[in-house]
């Protein structure tokens, strides 16, 4: 039976304090755990001089049943010949007090209610007013636990002192972030998210769903230039270090000579870029230079005898250098830029990066080959160059900007984060102090999920991140840049940047030592509450802090926008495996059966890892679990392609979100994102261009086998 408001649910009994009190409940109407209840209190409220009777709100937060005369201890053979009378058995609640409303405000009493007092279910109207939150400052996030018939508001205000949504995996975390987007961008927000997985991606796809206006709400920035998206994030190498750049490339630290090269390299593109501009500041001029320092040292030590002065043989390796360099130029330009190296001569830096680039290249030139594949890999990414990109272009008002950092090294993930972190904060300081430079100047939410990835405590690991993120949640409330950080995992999120964050959206928590970093955050989150996380259901959760009148439990509101996350279905993803087999099976056939006529060789499936091992130029057999992941990326992707160019011999195309070309028959092969050949996206490529018949003899369309020219 439903229970309706205006009569005693129960009568103060027990102990009873300001802070909590026990009452007998009526057996015929028992309210639920975590329901609200409320009993009348004399109180004299701030600015009266007289007691007022006043309503003090209340919830259930433990509900216990016995009967007189009835123990465990009570054997069976007895207790099943009694008869117990229908409320026989008394029912005891505890109440915890959350204070009561006066002139807007919730104030917690000071005197306790008095045994004998009435207790009242509390009406919706009342908790609706309780949690009142003024329209113009409220973000919708769901309804009370207890009473889904009332809604809950959390107060915008509330974020100046930064957000923690911390909840076990597959709680609800990541709908509760994107409930709070929506509502962010309704309010005209500016919203930045750092997305280490690309959940957040769809948001782009679904913001329609929240009407015509928001079509264009939503940027996809991308951490690296195969993923999709609207702008591709660009970071200026010219202000970053040299240690920097060798750690975010993922250099060892111990490798010396050859962070070395980097660092002296790094120096002289530099220097070229200040005379010369174009991109000598970006990573291609720094590789060009170890290049051609490479070619330089192998020459002089040709050439040249140790006995000479250490003077010497630098001044020599810098005009050597200089003349590899401006091999690739014509005569005009060839002068030009010798005349601006020979500017750089009286240079310190110039002749401080020369120094230490031969110093690490005149024993060998192997250091200055693993700086070139480290920089390469990182150069693949499209990220790192001359100039950043304009903040104007990342952030807008009432828009979500999703930073895609999806697939990347944990070190170019922190770094990205970090950056662009700093830009924000850099750009509302400069902004709100009136200072030069990039500025910003609307007030910016910044979410980051997996929070425990960017700011580990600094005895686990050390990350960029953590030290901007402690920045703005000191400052950032002054300044306009305010965090909500996300993450399963709180106890492996810094102390010092988790107890900053003042309120908590706090989902289903099992793991104790979670639950003791929670309790040690924040001062608002009392035992019984911090006992009550294990039994949240998903989607149920405990708010604290300035973001809500008094501590909240609530059920997070559906969600408008789609995301990445959540867990997946078993049995959708057993069926489509099998779909997916049988697919990969008949590509296999079909590839099977062109290489044969390509090669006028009997039909097998070992045809195909020897066929495209000899297109390739390559003396083994292609593995056959590269083959297998290749196939699988063909039936994935229905947008993969492959071109051939008959003149070249050349095989280009795109394939699992990665670009790959091929030169037939020397063994040469590239991708994008793969550092070993072959790798999967690379045969995916040839694979589709065998099937798609773009391949042809050269010269001969298909008079001739290709055996005829391979051999």
């Amino acid at each position: 039976m439903a229970l309706t408001t205006g009569f005693p649910v129960g009568i103060v009994t027990g102990d009873s304090k300001p802070d909590t009190f026990t009452f007998t409940v009526n057996p015929d109407h028992i309210p639920s755990l975590y329901d609200y209840v409320y009993v009348e209190v004399e109180e004299t409220p701030p600015g009266e001089d007289e007691r007022r009777r006043v309503k003090v709100v209340a919830q259930i937060r433990r509900i216990i049943s016995g009967a007189v005369g009835f123990t465990p201890d009570s054997p069976w053979t007895v207790l099943a010949r009694l008869h117990v009378p229908r409320g026989a058995d008394r029912i005891v609640a505890v109440a915890k007090v959350l204070g009561y409303k006066w002139r807007g405000s919730i104030l917690y009493p000071r005197r306790a209610p008095r045994v004998g007092s009435p207790v009242y279910l509390a009406p919706d109207e009342m908790l609706e007013e309780f949690y009142s939150v003024e329209p113009e400052r409220r973000l919708w996030i769901g309804y009370l636990v207890s009473r889904p018939s009332v809604k809950v508001y959390i107060d915008v205000e509330g974020l100046k002192r930064h957000l923690a949504i911390l909840a076990a995996t597959g709680a609800g975390k990541t709908w509760t972030s994107i409930v709070l987007i929506e509502e962010l961008v309704k309010k005209g927000a500016t919203v930045l998210v750092l997305d280490p997985h690309g959940e957040y991606v769809a948001i782009k796809e679904s913001i329609h769903k929240l009407g015509p206006a928001y079509r264009d709400r939503v940027i996809v920035l991308k951490g690296r230039r195969d993923q999709e998206g609207d702008e591709l994030y660009k970071v200026s190498v010219l202000d970053m270090s040299a240690e920097e750049l060798a750690s975010i490339a993922g250099i060892p630290s111990k490798a010396s000579r050859i962070r070395a090269v980097v660092s002296g390299a790094k120096e002289i593109a530099k220097a070229l870029h200040g005379v010369l501009g174009g991109d000598w500041g970006g990573l291609r001029g720094i590789i060009r230079v170890i290049q051609a320092g490479i070619a330089a040292a192998e020459t002089i030590k040709i050439q040249r005898r140790y006995s000479n002065s250490a003077t010497a043989i630098l001044n020599d390796f810098g005009k050597q250098l200089v003349q590899e360099l401006s091999g690739e130029y014509g005569e005009a330009e060839k002068k030009e830029f010798q005349e601006a190296a020979s500017r750089l001569v009286v240079r310190e830096s110039f002749n401080k990066g020369l120094r230490r680039l031969w110093l690490a290249l005149r024993k060998d030139v192997e250091p200055g080959y693993d700086a070139i594949r480290y920089l390469e890999d990182l150069d693949r990414l499209g990220v790192y160059g001359v100039k950043g990109l304009p903040l104007h272009r990342i952030l807008r008002p009432g828009t979500v900007t999703v930073f895609n950092l999806a697939g990347l090294r944990s070190e170019v993930q922190d770094h990205l984060a970090y950056n662009i972190l700093v830009r924000v904060f850099n750009a509302r300081v400069r902004y709100m102090r009136g200072l030069p430079g990039e500025t910003y100047r609307y007030p910016v939410v910044v979410i980051v999920e997996e929070a425990h990835r960017f700011m580990p405590p600094k005895n686990i690991r050390q990350t960029r991140t953590r030290e901007i993120a402690a920045a703005i949640a000191a400052e950032g409330r002054k300044f306009g840049v305010h965090m909500i950080a996300i993450s399963q995992r709180p106890s492996k999120v810094d102390p010092d940047v988790l107890s900053q964050l003042q309120s908590q959206i706090i989902l289903r928590i099992v793991n104790p030592r979670d639950q003791d970093a929670v309790r040690d955050a924040g001062e608002q989150l009392s035992h019984d509450l911090l006992s009550d996380l294990p039994g949240l259901n998903k989607g149920e959760a405990i708010i604290v802090g300035p973001i809500v009148p008094a501590p909240l439990m609530i059920r997070v509101r559906n969600r408008v926008l789609d995301y990445m996350g959540g867990d997946i279905s078993l049995v959708e993803e057993w069926s489509r495996s099998l779909e997916e087999e049988e697919l990969v099976a008949e590509y296999a056939d079909e590839l099977a059966l062109r290489l044969t006529r390509l090669f006028d060789e009997p039909y097998s499936r070992e045809t195909i890892r020897i066929g495209l091992a000899k297109l390739m130029g390559l003396r083994e057999p292609v593995p056959g679990r590269v083959l297998d992941d290749a196939l699988h990326i063909l039936v994935r992707d229905r947008h993969a392609w492959a071109h051939y160019d008959n003149y070249t011999e050349t095989v280009e195309g795109e394939a699992g979100g990665a670009e790959a070309r091929i030169q037939l028959g020397t063994g040469e092969a590239e991708c994008s994102r793969c550092r070993v050949q072959p790798c999967r996206h690379v045969l995916a490529v040839l694979a589709k261009a065998i099937l798609d018949g773009v391949i042809s003899p050269p010269g001969r369309g298909e008079e001739e086998p290709w055996s005829y020219y391979l051999g």
